[in-house]
Parts: structure tokens; sequence; C-alpha cells
């Protein structure tokens, strides 16, 4: 799959999510349910593209398709204790599925938080500590999805991508000498 395509679509599910919830400000619970559950279902469609891929999933992308999917099982099996939760957690909530996430792939997988196979430990420790510190921002500007989710996701993209390059190099750096 192309790259440019990829970095196009990566967070798409999320976006629509974000799109259709809040087009017209506060979502009502129907609308909040039905976001859920288109979103979960492009999610699970991404996952479903994307994992079979040579390359590692990115894990920014995994979390965010963890949040919709689990909220979109909420909203069908009709757990409205889990959503009660998102709601409460507000933004934060994604922001802690990429730490969960990130902290499992960091420890457990070759590929590690940043998804590059081999690739030296401190890159993923360095994505994930970023990402904790996301977290005040989150808390802090809980209702406000600009600072409190859409610009801490960009700039943990951002970031990501950096680190998976500095990483990339650094391993063809190791395997030319």
């Amino acid at each position: 799959m192309s790259k440019w395509i990829f970095a196009l679509i990566q967070f798409f599910p999320l976006s629509t999510f974000a799109t259709f919830a809040f087009w017209s400000g506060a979502p009502s619970n129907d609308r909040w349910v039905d976001a859920f559950q288109i979103s979960a279902c492009l999610g699970l469609i991404q996952l479903a593209i994307l994992l079979p891929q040579k390359a590692p999933l990115n894990r920014l992308v995994l979390a965010g398709n963890i949040y919709l999917i689990l909220g979109g099982l909420a909203a069908l099996s009709q757990q409205w204790w889990y959503l009660k939760l998102y709601g409460s957690l507000r933004e934060s909530a994604i922001i802690l599925l990429m730490v969960i996430v990130g902290s499992l792939t960091t420890f457990i997988s070759s590929s590690g938080f940043i998804a590059v196979k081999g690739s030296h430990r401190k890159f993923s420790i360095y994505l994930l500590i970023a990402t904790i510190l996301m977290l005040p921002f989150a808390f802090y500007f809980e209702g406000n999805r600009i600072y409190a989710a859409v610009l801490p996701i960009i700039f943990l993209a951002i970031l990501q991508r950096y680190l998976s390059y500095v990483a990339k190099e650094k391993l063809m750096v190791q395997s030319a000498s």
C-alpha cells in the first residue's frame, strides 16, 4: 500500500467518529452511539486491511481503532456503563488507551510502540513517555476536543513518524557495518 495513501487514511475511522459525533456541537446519546457503531465498523475494516500487511501496524492507529471498536461493541451490546466511562473520561479515554497499547507493545513486541521491527527500545520508550505526558493536556482541556485530543494525537503521530524514521536509519547503519 502506498505510504501516502496510508498516511491519509490511517486516522480515517477516528476522524469519522469525531466528525459524526460532534458535527452539530455536543453529541446527543443517540448520535454518540451511532458514531461509535459506524466508526467501529470502519476501524474493523481498516484493521482487516492493515493487519495482513508486511509492515507492523501503527500503534497509535491501533489504539484509536481499539477505542472505537470497544465503544461500538459497548453500544451494540447496550453496555451503557462502558459508554458512561468513556463519557466521564472524555478525550483522555483515547490517550489512556494509547498509553496501554504503548506500554504493552514497548515491552512485549519486537517492533515496539514505534512499530519498527528490531529497533532499539529507547525510541518506543520516548514515544511512551510523550504519550503519558499528553494525559495532563487531555484532563486540563477536557471538553475542548482540539486541545485535549486532536493536537496531542497529531503531535504523537508526528513524533512516532520521526522516531520510526530515526530507528530505521540506525538499523540501516547497523546492517551496513
